[in-house]
């Protein structure tokens, strides 16, 4: 289990900033759209912390 996790973990460090990158320069090197697009990332993660605690709680209500 601890080797899955570190290796999405290794592939998340090195593919956002890869995305980020990859989108700054078909925007004519505007770091400020790979940003923005970078920012997806941690928006991304809390809306599904959301959803699955809502989830969660949503199966403990029906035990």
């Amino acid at each position: 289990m601890f080797a899955l996790l570190a290796m999405a973990g290794d592939l998340g460090g090195s593919i956002g900033p890869a995305i980020v990158g990859r989108v700054a320069d078909m925007f004519g090197g505007s770091i400020h759209v790979g940003m923005r697009i970078g920012l997806l990332f941690p928006i991304t993660l809390c809306f599904m912390l959301f959803l699955f605690n809502i989830m969660n709680h949503n199966a403990n209500k029906q035990k």
